[in-house]
Parts: structure tokens; C-alpha cells; sequence
């Protein structure tokens, strides 16, 4: 199923550059995306709700559409495309299974919108092959104590650093060295928070060639965690609440057995 691509600017100029750099990045995962209905739309704003939410360094996100996702967070402009009126039903009907979104600044930047788009597309391919993994993962950026406590980085959780090292390998196939090198020293420089250079810094050392292996992976992320199973089983239960689609299967026991 081909990927909606939603570009909203009011300068064609600009709103073709966007398209042709986004088409790029689809284009390079080629039959590897979900064959989902997945919206991807590019802002030219950097709505303060979102940004509140989600922190200032957030350059985009990706997550799957239910119909009991809650969408009151996003833009009218955003739901429009999610929920479409086909002039019978109420509520409107839901068009969309997957949405990645990129603010207005992460947009501005040819190689910014390449490393951002693709980190965020490598999400919704997790969630479609590896569902479970993505899931348990996403649970540890939401147990702050144990964050603080193992002085975790987004690059220790296995699902981030695999989008973290699909997206500077996608940046580095389109675009010269320098130029993506160019990008993330100017993203180190901005110094938005302590977190985020270093997380920038980690990017950096990246190559085209690093892999990680998931499952593997989560494993030893979940041995680390064993202190903090109180509160991991906490999250899943919040979790299981408000997505049952994705969490309601989840069981963490597993996750923190040795794998034979």
C-alpha cells in the first residue's frame, strides 16, 4: 500500500523541495514499509501543544492510529487527514493505521527532514514486524527513577539506537559525509539540552554499517532493569489502558528470563 506523504507549506517552491527529499527517504526502504495505511506528514510549524508534550528537542514522531487513539493533542490540520468526512458516517471514518510526523524546523533542514523521516519510519516498521519488542521498549521511556538511576541515553534503549543507525546510514547513502557531519555539529551546537548533545554525539560515532539485534538486545536492557520491574509493570499496565491493540498481549516475565 503506497505511503500518503502530506506536506504543509504555502510556498510550492518549498513544499516540492520537501516532497522530492521525502520521496528519497520512502523510496530508499523501498517494499521493507508496512503495508499499512501510513501518513507521513511534514509541518511547517512547530505546534507548542506538541512541543510542550513531548520536549523541545522532539524533531518528530511516529505512532500507530487506533480508533481509540486520542487525538486531541494534534492539529486540526493533522486529524483532518486521519479522520476524513466521506459525508455518511459519524464519527468520521479513520483513513490511517500509522502516522509519522516532522515539525516545521526539522523540515527546513534537507538532511535534518532525511534523518528525522527515516528514524521515525524505522519505528513503524518495528511496530509491524517486531510489535512486541517495540512495545517492551517503549516502556523504559517511561520510568524515569530507572533512567536516572542506570543513567540511561535514548541510545541504550534497542529500538532507538536501531532508528538512530537506520537513520544516519539512510542520511550518509543520500547525502556527502560533510554534509551529514555538518548537520549534526550544527544539532550539537544548538545545545537544547544536556540529553540531547549527548545523544547527538552518539549519532556521530555512528556508521552505515552498525546493526543490532533486537530481541538480543532487549534482553540485556531488561537485566538491567530488574531493580525497576515495579515500575516497568506499572507503565504496561498504564499502557494496556490507553492502547489495548498494541499492549494488551504484552507480558514482561520473558523479558527479564535469560534467552536460551
Amino acid at each position: 500500500m503506497p505511503v500518503t506523504l502530506e506536506i504543509k507549506s504555502n510556498d510550492s517552491a518549498v513544499k516540492e523541495q520537501r516532497e522530492t527529499t521525502a520521496r528519497r527517504v520512502i523510496d530508499y526502504f523501498s517494499d521493507g514499509l508496512p503495508p499499512t495505511r501510513l501518513l507521513c506528514f511534514l509541518d511547517d510549524d512547530d505546534p507548542a501543544v506538541l512541543k510542550a508534550e513531548l520536549g523541545a528537542a522532539n524533531r518528530g514522531l511516529y505512532g500507530p492510529i487506533h480508533d481509540s487513539t486520542p487525538l486531541a493533542i494534534w492539529p486540526d490540520y493533522v486529524i483532518g487527514c486521519i479522520l476524513v468526512d466521506d459525508g455518511i458516517s459519524l464519527p468520521f471514518p479513520r483513513i490511517i493505521d500509522d502516522l509519522v510526523y516532522l515539525y516545521g524546523s526539522t523540515c527546513a533542514n534537507e538532511v535534518g527532514l532525511t534523518m528525522t523521516l527515516a528514524h521515525e519510519l524505522q519505528h513503524a516498521i518495528q511496530h509491524y514486524n517486531v510489535r512486541q519488542i517495540w512495545a517492551v521498549n517503549s516502556l523504559v521511556r517511561q520510568v524515569p527513577r530507572a533512567i536516572k538511576a542506570l543513567n540511561l541515553m535514548w541510545a541504550d534503549i534497542p529500538t532507538e539506537l536501531d532508528a538512530r543507525a537506520v537513520s544516519k546510514r539512510v542520511a550518509l547513502h543520500l547525502f556527502t559525509e560533510q554534509r551529514v557531519s555538518q548537520y549534526i555539529d550544527r544539532k550539537i551546537a544548538e545545545n537544547l539540552s544536556e540529553g540531547d548533545v549527548a545523544d547527538w554525539q552518539f549519532v556521530r560515532t555512528l556508521t552505515s554499517t552498525n546493526s543490532v539485534d533486537l530481541v538480543g538486545s532487549t534482553h540485556m536492557i531488561f537485566e538491567r532493569l530488574k531493580d525497576h520491574k515495579p515500575e516497568l509493570e506499572t507503565a504496561l499496565q498504564r499502557m494496556k489502558e490507553w492502547n489495548p491493540e498494541d499492549f494488551g498481549d504484552i507480558e514482561l516475565n520473558p523479558y527479564f528470563a535469560v534467552p536460551t
